[in-house]
């Protein structure tokens, strides 16, 4: 046997033994000591139910059975804070090391520029170089804060964090504007759901929720905003100029809400309860259903209870600090709904509101907030996340109003539902 082989099963078996000794492992905690198994393995900051096979859905993809055995790996929570330890002390130990290399390597050469540099610069009459003053101006703007992140995560001004992927940074430096072709593109989807709606007696609204960027560019670090004129402007023009569909980018009403309440997590990408009733507010607007001022419904104050990007950065609940609230609202408290669940990605309500009209909003996370709202101003609601439109076909038929809701950094996927809903209308 060569040396290569050898090294190569060596190597198998290593794999081998990282691969399975957490289950062996685990299966030991698991009996001997449960307790500790439990709190070792279980990542109680997520706040959310371990992943369930989807049985119906197993042939088209393995993905859930990838979910459901990933939420239940042995000492889950424990590898992931080492992991975080353990990354956290080497890039810190990279950074230290590479200034100090850098340091060395070009401290003489800039040394010797500038003073070449004050040797040869032409010396005006009357004029005094004041070293003081020269180094102010090399200083950055006062209001200078340096873009950081981490593991997909922007750690901005003041402890906010904000999405750097999923095409909110690109939203929010407008490098990611649509040409003429893709603009086309979508108001002929529009325009072609506008007709079948037409025909069959349905009103339709297309609603696009900012990003936290957008409405929060407060606490984003300094980058640089290639347009002012950003994409969702650019959208939302050309929609209302070619499309007959309301389409509905709220974005001065929720920077208006921003100045009043605090209407987006500090730790989440997602609006607080408050943000989402602004939000349904100017979606009221366009309906020509009544609106409330939100804060009348007020009641106190809570947790906002919403960290979610301090676990994409796989931080555990035990290291964050707990300082963000959010207005508790209690809207409408004498209507009484039936059936809601914020949580479900399918769910349908009844309710004695004032609107006696069947709405299916078909959307993203930014659904969730707005739910309790729209399900006691409208007697039935049907509300479904857009991967889950499967399930809501005779919904969609039945409904006398259709929402198309995605956020802002997802506009694209309110076009494929467009299209999804073209097709299940036509059949």
């Amino acid at each position: 046997m060569n040396f290569t082989n050898f090294k190569n099963r060596i190597m198998i078996l290593v794999f081998i033994i990282v691969l399975v000794s957490p289950w062996v492992l685990g299966a030991v905690f698991g009996i001997a000591m449960p307790k500790t198994f439990k709190k070792l393995s279980v990542v109680e900051t997520e706040k959310r139910n371990m992943k369930t096979i989807q049985w119906d859905n197993l042939l088209n993809t393995g993905e859930s059975v990838s979910e459901f055995v990933d939420d239940r790996i042995p000492f889950r929570y424990t590898l992931i804070s080492w992991y975080k330890y353990i990354n956290d002390a080497v890039e810190d130990k990279y950074q230290l090391a590479a200034s100090f290399v850098g340091q060395k390597i070009y401290s003489a050469k800039d040394d010797k520029e500038n003073e070449d540099a004050a040797r040869n610069k032409p010396i005006v009459p009357g004029e005094v170089a004041d070293p003081v003053e020269e180094a102010a101006q090399e200083q950055l703007p006062d209001d200078y804060f340096p873009l950081q992140t981490y593991e997909d995560v922007i750690i901005a001004r003041d402890g906010w964090l904000f999405l750097y992927g999923e095409n909110e940074i690109e939203c929010y430096q407008g490098t990611n504007l649509l040409n003429d072709e893709q603009l086309q593109n979508f108001a002929g989807k529009l325009n072609q759901l506008q007709d079948i709606c037409d025909a069959q007696g349905k009103q339709l609204f297309v609603y696009i929720a900012p990003n936290k960027s957008q409405i929060y560019s407060k606490y984003m670090p300094t980058v640089e905003i290639v347009n002012t004129y950003k994409r969702e402007q650019q959208l939302h023009s050309y929609m209302a100029e070619n499309c007959r569909t309301p389409f509905i980018y709220p974005l001065t009403e929720s920077l208006y809400a921003s100045g009043i309440v605090q209407t987006y997590y500090k730790y989440d990408s997602h609006w607080n309860h408050i943000g989402a009733l602004f939000g349904t507010n100017a979606l009221y607007a366009a309906m020509g259903v009544e609106q409330t001022n939100p804060m009348d419904w007020v009641v106190g104050q809570q947790d906002a209870d919403k960290y979610e990007l301090y676990t994409y950065m796989g931080i555990p609940d035990n290291m964050v600090t707990h300082d963000d609230v959010e207005p508790t609202v209690d809207y409408r408290p004498n209507v009484t709904v039936n059936g809601l669940d914020v949580e479900a990605k399918v769910d349908r309500t009844t309710s004695d509101g004032m609107n006696d009209r069947r709405l299916c909003l078909i959307g993203d996370s930014f659904r969730v907030n707005m739910m309790p709202y729209l399900a006691k101003d409208f007697t039935n609601c049907t509300f479904c996340h857009r991967d889950n439109m499967k399930s809501i076909h005779d919904d969609i038929k039945a409904a006398d109003v259709i929402v198309i809701e995605a956020v802002e950094r997802y506009d694209y996927e309110a076009f494929k539902t467009i299209q999804r809903t073209i097709n299940i209308l036509s059949n």
